[in-house]
This record gives structure tokens, C-alpha cells and sequence, in this order.
């Protein structure tokens, strides 16, 4: 019944009549009144066009009314003024210009425009509210060229992107021009920027090595979020989303705009709850974000904060495909083994339950991401005179949270749906189960009671604080220079905690035998193993670039340097103690006992130090360069080449299993090249690009497991060299407005992603310890490799639209380990998933009553509740690279969110 309401609320009728008249005008350069050819020109967003090589446009047919005017230049200021269409036709000129606010956005977070010579999509405004739904911001872009997202276990802000089949490891993300890549393992954590949407002005995606003069990890693309300022619209917004999953959103914002006395203020808040589409992913979380601006006569002075402090149920591992769904199984041929668990059903997950509180029954999760990661940034953008500007950024980003497990993962009991036991736990550490007393231990405590399962949390907390300081230069209207630097300073701290005793008083674990305090309480720090418990990872990042551009009337080049010393230490507070006596040292684990020289040590043992790599420095950078060619005022090619000595991540440095570097730590080398051709006019785009990068001694995250050479019944993590890949593609996409009120889009891409080598690498200083591996020609897995979307928006009426978006996805490769191809297995294939298309809808309708501004957005995603596989990771459950040895993740079905809003 729900569907069909919400299906009925997009399918309503609306007929309208109306006067008509032809809007035209010029846009012209602030600076210099030059006209202004490319200009994008809209209004509200249904009438639309491109200024020509005199600057001028023509728009037709436009309904007499009041509407919203937007000129917008992708290397300049977009204006935004009330236009009033009273007469058959409307004579207009618009001068933009480099205004200090969106000045500040080219020197700290290029938005490319049409020229550059790149491949890159950029996203408005209007398009994120029209089609996010509160989903998160990776899977807006899976109807971009070359990038493939899923939500993996389906926990609110547990989404992940690939870009041209490089992993978000090595996609660079920014805020208003600030790195948000965890300093660590490069990885970006949405859940802690839910709400961004709220204040985000524009989203670009640069794939490839991009025009980011910033030394970034950028091997995939460039990802940057450019937030509002006060040179947008003025004004106050409410609005109330209800979704999926009893879904709940308020948000407000507010923009003051720029005050006679040169200060702007902009403010976003948010708070939501919801149920989640899978069973126990439950989410609460709040936003908030501030921005201060003052302009003086040169600078403008930027003080702004935002935080999303959440917690949110997640569903952590891929099983079985007749786990999630029999009869899919059969139909792919598979036997349905009824002694391993089957037809769960793709909403299941087995890391939640009811536990009993007061008498009352209260969701729990054994699997809780809980997260805030709240960020200061200072910046003072200096215009010293209409040659030179300087930017400065100081940033501080303070992260506290963590995520949460049982203790023994197999002695967790369950009940008959499934669904964790919490009172049963409860019971088995309040009650001796073989003489039915109070469960207690003598050997401990003769009074207190003993939990066999606890609830742990694995604590991620980190303190990052940076400097970011550029200039720009134009030595005239043809050429210009920019250089600057970048530090950062990164301290993660991780460990594990008691969270919750589940009705005990204490835990005791084998690691902890040797400790002083054997009882663990609800706070303490735990070791569940003998490593990785309690450390620190630091990292300095010091980076310096230099870029110089070239611009006339066709050409449109650019030269890019860039250069970063990146240094690395590990700290173990409670694994590894260490004690020098003469030249030994000894290295202690929790567990252990040493005698040396007839003195028994152990990690309690007093005068003990915690154990501290050195700091390790690396050194990389980078070359770009590439051109554009106008042919005609509407036809542009481009090309790019790169190339990019890469610096490894601190996970492929220093082992967190022992505190120890690595043996042979290489640079990453890349080689990209691409190619693109452009054409737009007024109602037709395409941009069609091709392109290569090569990847040189790709390492695997955290390192290989391979059996230690001087322990065979143990495994330890090397760095394994010599992996090389290769990525080719071809990509286009074309938007069409067919009429005044139809308008198409569509995207294709395909990507040939392989493993590109074969060979025997020997570890000198490993006792020559060898290892083969055969991965050449194989595909690259994880991401689909052939991509399409096709979308088409109607809008019979001013101010209502119906859009319809079928996404199709293909050649899906299971991940692996490359490493993994030995022997038998060389040269072998990952099992692919089957390709799916999903269908989405949007719906959306504006009404202004006076100043007052109502709007309403809605979305069904995965119209048809298509069943389909997103995820999936190959040899789990085997070795036969097909569908019965691998685990799955099925993707979410039918989905639903509704908005009201208000603006004033």
C-alpha cells in the first residue's frame, strides 16, 4: 500500500497556460568588460542555454513569471539575481567576475571549466537536492563516467566509490580545498560528513590525475566538495524528509549573505533517526556547520566548524549467496547445502538483537559504529592587487569514536530467527551454567561475577592539524603562476575497550594474563590478541607545488610540480614493551615471558618502555602537464599526461601486528595519459575521452600474509614488490534538451582494468625468501568495469519536473588478492558477478508564495525491487573461482524518501 501512495504522489497531473516571451542578453568580465563566450545561462533551471563566442544568448518561450536567474562561469562567480518576464522581450547584460569569495574557491579548490584540460563532471546544487534522497554523496555519482559505489553492508555512511577501478584509498576527497583521506590508509569514512549536502555548492569529480595542484593521492580522480558561501543566495531554509526504514531528517540552514559592513554568516543544521533498509542498522546522528566571513578591503576572512557526531547498526560480512537468498542460488546452479545457513534473506544481519532493559525490550547492536570528527578551519584570502592573490588555510580535525564487537566471536549465541540472544549472554555470565550459582571464579574473586562475553569496543581516535598556503600570479591575460606549500601533522591512537560487561562485573582474556590487572572493567583497555591493541600511527605530510597555466582564445595549457617528504612512526603502549640492556633489546608482547641473564621479564615487569619505531621519510612527486584546443566555438580537444612518484600509505610502511617497518618499502610509480574530445551549444553536450595509467609496484593494504620462514606454524605481513596494473577506458557522456521541457542525458563507460605482472621476488632481508605469483591479464576486481546511465526529465509545468534514471552495471570481477594467483591458480579469473540495472525516479515541484519559497522532492530508488549482487569477494568459501566459493553482498531494494521545505 505504502508503494502505491508513494508511487501516486509522482504521477500527479498538472496542466498550466501561460504568456510567453524571448529572454536575451550578454555577459560581459567585471574586470575588463570583455564579453564572456561558455557562459552557462538558466532559468530556474528549465530555460537554458550557453553564450556564444560573443557572449550572447537567447532564451525562448519563457512563461511570463518570476523566476531565478543563474550566469554562471566555471573560473569565476555564478550570479544569482530575481528576474521578472513582463514583456515579449527581455534585453539583459550580467558582468561576472572574480569576486574575493569565488577567487579564493579557483586558488584552494579548482573547479575546472570546459577548457581544462581534464576529464570532469560537476554536480550543482539543484541536481543534489533533486536526486541525493539522503543517500550518501558516492552513490549520487554512480551516474558519473568511470565510477562504480555501492553501500556495502547497507549501515547509513558505510558507502564506498571506485574510480576508474582505483579504490577510494586512492581517490582524493576535499572540502573547501582541505584533504579529508584518512592519513593512515587513505580511506574516507562518509559517515562523518552526513549533512554536508545541506551547505554544498557544487561537487566536482576530476577522474585521472586531474588539475589539483595540491600533491594528492589522486591516482583514481580528484573528488572536491565546494560548501556556500555568503555569495550565494540569502535567505533562511527549512526542510522534513521521511524515508525508508521510518527514516527521519530536520534540517535548517541559513545564509545572511554579504551586510553593507562586509559580514556574512551561513549556518546548517540537521538531526536524524531512521531504521534502516537492512534488519539492525538502526542510525542516529546530528549535523552542524558554521561559517564566519569577513571582507575587508582585501582579505577575506573565513572562520567555519562542522561536525556530524553519529552512531548507526552495521552488517559487516559477505556470506554465502543461498545464505542471503535460495533461490537465487539454484537458479544460478548452485546446490543448496542445507547444513550451512540458507534463505536468511538479503535485509538480514546477524550483528544485532532485543536485549531486555527495565522489563522493556531494546534494539542492541553487536556491531555499532559510533563516530564525530569535528573540523576547524582558519583561512585569510588576500587579494594584494589584481595580479597577485595568497591564500593561507590552517585546519584542526579532532576524531573520537570507534566501533564495537562481541569478545568471542564463537561463542556468540543466537536465537531461532537468527538474530543475537542479549538476555542469553546476559544469563550465561550472571549463572554458572553447570551449578546453576552465580557465575563466579575463585581464582579472581569469590563475590563478583565473571563475563565469558563482553562487549568491546575498537577505539579510532585521531588529531590531525594542518597548513595549507598558496598564491596565484597573472603576469598578464594570457599566463599565470601559482605555487604554494602543504604540512600536516597526523597522530592516530587505537586500542580496544571494555564497552559493556552484559551483566558481569569483570573480563578476563588469555592476553591479559601476565598483566597486573588480569580483571578487565568496563573502560579498560583490552587485548584480544597478542598484537595490535594499543598504538599510535603519526605521519608528517610536507608538500610543495608549482603550476603554471597558459589561456588565450583556443589554447588552454598547464604545467604541474609538485613535490612531499612524508614521514611515519609507531608507538606500542601495550603489545610490545622493550628494554635495552647493553646492546639487546628485548621486545616483550603481552603474553610473553622472557628470562635474560637470569632476570624473568615480563610486559608488567617494571621499567619497561613502551616500544617506538624512528621516524622513516620517503619522498615523492609529481608531473603534469596537458593542453585543450578550441576548434570552433563549440568543438574542444584535450590531452593530458602524468606521471607520479607515490609515496606508500603508513599501513604499507609500519606492520600494526608488530610495530615494525616493513622490509623493501618502494615508492608507487604511475603513468597516466587521456585524451578527450568536447562539444556543447546551447541545447546539446557530449565530451568523449580515452585513457591509460599505468600502476608500477601497487602494494596490497596492511601487506601479505605468507608463512614466517623462521616459524612455519606462523604467518607474519610482508610488502610484496613488483605488482603492476594497468587501466584502460574509454568514457562519454551527452545531456540534450530535446525540447523546452524534455531534456535527455546518458553516460557509457568501459574499462579493460588487469593485473599486469608475473614473477619471483626475492626478500634479501628475509633469509632470501622467495615468492611467485602469476596475475598478468587478469581483471582487476571490485568495481564494475562497463557502466551506463540513461536519464530523462519532463516538466510539463514551470517549476514541476518527473525524472526517470536506469543505471546498468556490468563485468563485475569478485575482489581478490593478486598475490593469491600461485601455482595451479596463475593466471586465473575472480568469479563475476551477473550485470543488473536499476531504476530510479524523481520527483520535485516548487511554488513561491510572495517572498516565501515551497518545495517538494521525492525519490523512489530501485523502482522494480530488482534482487542483485553489489558486492562480492572471490575464494571465501574455496578455492574454485565461481559463484559456489564466493561470498556476497546483495545490494538494497526498493526505497523511498519524501521532502517538504520551506525558503525564505
Amino acid at each position: 500500500m505504502l508503494r502505491i501512495l508513494v508511487l501516486f504522489v509522482f504521477l500527479i497531473p498538472v496542466l498550466a497556460f501561460s504568456q510567453t516571451a524571448t529572454v536575451k542578453g550578454v555577459v560581459k568580465d567585471a574586470a575588463d568588460g570583455t564579453t564572456v563566450p561558455g557562459a552557462y545561462v538558466s532559468i530556474n533551471n528549465t530555460y537554458r542555454g550557453i553564450t556564444d563566442m560573443d557572449g550572447r544568448f537567447e532564451l525562448s518561450d519563457v512563461p511570463y513569471g518570476a523566476y531565478i536567474i543563474t550566469v554562471a562561469v566555471a573560473e569565476m562567480d555564478t550570479l544569482m539575481e530575481n528576474l521578472e518576464v513582463n514583456r515579449p522581450v527581455m534585453e539583459l547584460e550580467y558582468k561576472v567576475g572574480n569576486t574575493t569569495e569565488l577567487e579564493e574557491f579557483k586558488v584552494i579548490a579548482p573547479i575546472v571549466g570546459r577548457r581544462t584540460p581534464v576529464a570532469a563532471t560537476t554536480i550543482g546544487s539543484e541536481k543534489i537536492v533533486e536526486e541525493l534522497a539522503s543517500r550518501d554523496i558516492p552513490m549520487l555519482l554512480n551516474a558519473t563516467p568511470g565510477v562504480y559505489a555501492t553501500q556495502t553492508g547497507g549501515g547509513d555512511g558505510d558507502s564506498r566509490i571506485t574510480v576508474r577501478g582505483f579504490d577510494q584509498r586512492n581517490v582524493g576527497v576535499l572540502i573547501d580545498g582541505v584533504p579529508v583521506n584518512d592519513m593512515e590508509n587513505g580511506w574516507v569514512y562518509w559517515s562523518n560528513w552526513f549533512g554536508l549536502d545541506n551547505i554544498t555548492n557544487t561537487i566536482q569529480i576530476q577522474r585521472g590525475l586531474g588539475a589539483t595542484k595540491l600533491a594528492m593521492p589522486s591516482v583514481g580522480g580528484t573528488l572536491n566538495i565546494i560548501t556556500s558561501g555568503i555569495g550565494n543566495k540569502k535567505g533562511i531554509s527549512f526542510k522534513q524528509e521521511f524515508g525508508t526504514g521510518t527514516f527521519l531528517r530536520s534540517s535548517l540552514s541559513y545564509n545572511s549573505g554579504l551586510t553593507k559592513k562586509g559580514w556574512g554568516v551561513v549556518f546548517s543544521g540537521s538531526y536524524k533517526q531512521g531504521n534502516g533498509w537492512v534488519d539492525g542498522t538502526n542510525t542516529q546522528g546530528g549535523f552542524y556547520y558554521a561559517k564566519i566571513q569577513k571582507k575587508l578591503e582585501k582579505h577575506l576572512l573565513t572562520l567555519s566548524g562542522f561536525g556530524a557526531p553519529q552512531q548507526h547498526g552495521q552488517r559487516s560480512f559477505n556470506q554465502r549467496i543461498q545464505y542471503w537468498d535460495a533461490a537465487t542460488a539454484r537458479d544460478m546452479g548452485l546446490t543448496v547445502d542445507s547444513a550451512q545457513a540458507y534463505d536468511r534473506g538479503i535485509r538480514f544481519n546477524q550483528h544485532w538483537g532485543y536485549r531486555t532493559v527495565d522489563g522493556k525490550q531494546e534494539i542492541m547492536n553487536e556491531r555499532l559504529n559510533y563516530y564525530h570528527k569535528p573540523q576547524v578551519t582558519l583561512k585569510d584570502f588576500w587579494t594584494v592587487n589584481n595580479k597577485l592573490s595568497i591564500s593561507n588555510i590552517a585546519y584542526l580535525s579532532i576524531g573520537r569514536g570507534g566501533g564495537t564487537r562481541l569478545s568471542n566471536s564463537s561463542g556468540i549465541q543466537y536465537k531461532a530467527d537468527g538474530t543475537i540472544d542479549w538476555d542469553a549472554i546476559v544469563k550465561t555470565n550472571q549463572v554458572d551454567q553447570l551449578f546453576g550459582g552465580p557465575n563466579v571464579d575463585p581464582l579472581y574473586s569469590t563475590t563478583e561475577l565473571k563475563s565469558t562475553q563482553a562487549l568491546v569496543s575498537s577505539v579510532n581516535n585521531h588529531f590531525w592539524v594542518g597548513y595549507l598556503g598558496q598564491f596565484t600570479y597573472e603576469h598578464n591575460q594570457k599566463w599565470q603562476t601559482s605555487g604554494g606549500i602543504d604540512y600536516r601533522y597526523y597522530k592516530g591512537t587505537h586500542y580496544q575497550e571494555i564497552r559493556d560487561l552484559l551483566g558481569g562485573d569483570y573480563y578476563v582474556n588469555d592476553a591479559n594474563l601476565n598483566s597486573s590487572t588480569p580483571m578487565m572493567r568496563k573502560g579498560d583497555k583490552v587485548s584480544l590478541n597478542t598484537y595490535n591493541n594499543h598504538r599510535d600511527g603519526l605521519v608528517q605530510w610536507g608538500g610543495a607545488f608549482g603550476q603554471v597555466e597558459y589561456k588565450d582564445t583556443r589554447w588552454t595549457a598547464f604545467l604541474n610540480l609538485s613535490g612531499v617528504s612524508n614521514s611515519y612512526k609507531g608507538i606500542d603502549y601495550f603489545q610490545k614493551k622493550v628494554l635495552e640492556v647493553g646492546d639487546t633489546t628485548l621486545r616483550i608482547g603481552a603474553t610473553d615471558t622472557i628470562t635474560y641473564q637470569g632476570q624473568t621479564y615480563t610486559a608488567s615487569s617494571d621499567g619497561l618502555e613502551d616500544y617506538a619505531t624512528d621516524w622513516k621519510t620517503l619522498f615523492g612527486g609529481t608531473v603534469k602537464a596537458g593542453a585543450s584546443f578550441a576548434l570552433t566555438e563549440y568543438m574542444t580537444v584535450f590531452m593530458n599526461l602524468g606521471y607520479l612518484s607515490r609515496t606508500p600509505q603508513f599501513s604499507n610502511v609500519i606492520d600494526n601486528n608488530t610495530n615494525s617497518f616493513f622490509y623493501e618499502i618502494l615508492n608507487e610509480k604511475i603513468l597516466a595519459a587521456e585524451a578527450g574530445y568536447g562539444y556543447a551549444n546551447n541545447r546539446f553536450g557530449i565530451n568523449v575521452n580515452g585513457y591509460v595509467t599505468n600502476w608500477q609496484n601497487k602494494p596490497f593494504p596492511f601487506g601479505v600474509s605468507i608463512p614466517d620462514p623462521q616459524d612455519p606454524t606462523a604467518n607474519i605481513y610482508v610488502n610484496i614488490n613488483g605488482m603492476d596494473a594497468l587501466h584502460i577506458g574509454g568514457e562519454v557522456d551527452l545531456a540534450y534538451e530535446i525540447t523546452k521541457k524534455i531534456s535527455g542525458e546518458f553516460m557509457f563507460s568501459y574499462g579493460d582494468w588487469r593485473w599486469n605482472s608475473s614473477e619471483t621476488v626475492t626478500i634479501p632481508d628475509l633469509n632470501n625468501y622467495t615468492f611467485t605469483f602469476d596475475a598478468k591479464g587478469v581483471h582487476v576486481g571490485d568495481a564494475a568495469q562497463t557502466m551506463a546511465n540513461v536519464g530523462l526529465r519532463y516538466e510539463p509545468i514551470k517549476n514541476l519536473f518527473f525524472k526517470v534514471q536506469y543505471q546498468w552495471f556490468d563485468r563485475y570481477y569478485a575482489n581478490f588478492t593478486p598475490f593469491s594467483l600461485q601455482g595451479a591458480n596463475a593466471g586465473r579469473e575472480s568469479y563475476k558477478l551477473p550485470s543488473y540495472g536499476l531504476l530510479n525516479l524523481f520527483v520535485g515541484y516548487k511554488y513561491r508564495f510572495g517572498k516565501v519559497n515551497t518545495f517538494f522532492n521525492g525519490s523512489i530508488t530501485n523502482v522494480l525491487n530488482t534482487m542483485y549482487m553489489a558486492d562480492a569477494t572471490n575464494n571465501f568459501y574455496g578455492t574454485d573461482f565461481d559463484a559456489a566459493s564466493a561470498s556476497v553482498m546483495f545490494g538494497q531494494g526498493f526505497r523511498f524518501n519524501l521532502t517538504l521545505g520551506i525558503q525564505f
